[in-house]
């Protein structure tokens, strides 16, 4: 293909063009070439199994292929005569895949906000923004003038040009890291062959090395020498040395947490009076979802320092108690049959162990119960459960003409509770 500088056109030279009938036979080459484009660009989309980037491939598809045959036809057509009016439509469809990449590996990078849908935006519009300074002929002006904008680093002299290209090269290359790593954790989450805890691990690695590479890769480039990598390293140890040392401990504790398996990804645990199942394991954090559906996101170093209860792997169940309070002169007998028989019919409710209700205090109102049971499903939140024990409970009681005790009627506090 041609250098991209020989795209180069300002609009007024495009605008003579098109009223010039030595450049019309450029016009049907361009309206061949998108013809092309937009059927290879559909064919590979109806191939696309991933219907959730689908539109973005077809996009980035259909700007790199334009740009291609509008390239081979002109070299084919043109037999050595200019050609503003295809070199505009290049630097079109050039600035149209550029930004296409960009959004594209940004949607992949991070999970869908509105911080990253700000981020694609202004993406979006730089790109289109050195797109109209190149057609009006200010792009070579302003990157002279940030040329000879310079300052003293060190022992050498940098202008603010090389400073923005440092930026911009360090961000597409950690960007594309980034893209690359994600690329690899889909692939190895869909391995069946590795348990939970495995993929996690290997991914951490894989993505820890993909983005040290790339930074090393990247210092060269933006002409930092390899002393720099010294003086970073020994700023590092003194930064881990003083404020960075929790951090360095949440990042050991989630790869001791991984390869020791004491947690894996759907696990039911209870740590820091914080109950909910394993979402996600990742390097500095652990997060914890709620029946309610709140999510807890805990330091890793918590699952080192704090007594933890995995409810999964004992394999028993989720354990869960109610609380009542019968008057005096009740039939403990008779209740303890009555309500354990209706905590075996929930049908969420665990036989074995079976539902057993405890007399745990001769109260100052009363006998005080403690109805123990386990959920099956430990995944499931166990209020709706709870609701419909508790409903059960109280119309079976009435209907034998047993009252609970009633405290306080102001305040209304039937002595009914439950955890």
């Amino acid at each position: 293909m041609s250098d991209v500088s020989d795209y180069g056109i300002t609009l007024i030279e495009f605008f003579q063009a098109l009223f010039q009938p030595k450049h019309l036979w450029q016009v049907p080459v361009i309206f061949a070439s998108l013809i092309i484009a937009f059927g290879a660009s559909s064919v590979l989309a109806r191939q696309t199994s991933d219907h959730r980037f689908r539109e973005d491939l077809r996009g980035i598809v259909f700007a790199l292929v334009a740009t291609v045959t509008l390239d081979l036809f002109t070299r084919f057509f043109s037999q050595g005569r200019p050609s503003p009016i295809v070199h505009m439509a290049l630097a079109l469809t050039l600035t149209l895949g550029l930004a296409r990449i960009g959004v594209y590996i940004l949607k992949h990078i991070f999970s869908v906000s509105e911080r990253v849908l700000s981020l694609q935006t202004v993406f979006v519009r730089l790109v289109w923004l050195g797109f109209a300074l190149h057609i009006t002929g200010l792009l070579v002006p302003l990157l002279d003038i940030l040329r000879d904008i310079t300052f003293p680093i060190g022992g050498s002299t940098v202008s603010l040009l090389q400073v923005i290209q440092a930026i911009l090269v360090f961000s597409i290359m950690v960007a594309l890291a980034l893209w690359l790593g994600s690329s690899i954790e889909r692939k190895v989450m869909r391995t069946e062959t590795l348990d939970g805890n495995a993929k996690a691990i290997a991914v951490k690695i894989l993505r820890g090395l993909i983005l040290f590479l790339a930074v090393i890769m990247t210092l060269p480039m933006v002409g930092i020498d390899s002393t720099f990598l010294s003086v970073l390293g020994g700023t590092l140890g003194v930064g881990l040395g003083f404020g960075l040392q929790k951090i360095a401990s949440n990042y050991v504790s989630g790869f001791i947490i991984l390869a020791d398996r004491s947690v894996r990804l759907g696990d039911i645990v209870t740590i820091d009076g914080k109950q909910g199942e394993v979402l996600k394991l990742e390097a500095r954090c652990t997060t914890l979802k709620a029946g309610d559906g709140t999510l807890f996101v805990l330091p890793n170093e918590t699952f080192m320092t704090q007594s933890l209860t995995n409810h999964t792997q004992g394999g028993v169940g989720l354990y869960r108690t109610v609380k009542l309070q019968m008057p005096y002169g009740t039939d403990f007998g008779q209740v303890k049959t009555v309500i354990e028989e209706l905590a075996k019919q929930q049908s969420l409710i665990m036989t074995k162990p079976e539902p057993t209700l405890q007399l745990t205090h001769l109260g100052i109102h009363g006998l005080e119960l403690l109805l123990e049971y386990w959920i099956a499903d430990a995944k499931l939140s166990d209020n709706s459960i709870r609701s419909q024990l508790l409903a059960d409970i109280y119309v079976t009681m009435n209907a034998m003409g047993l009252q609970f005790t009633v405290v306080d009627l102001v305040r209304g506090s039937a002595q009914i509770e439950s955890r």
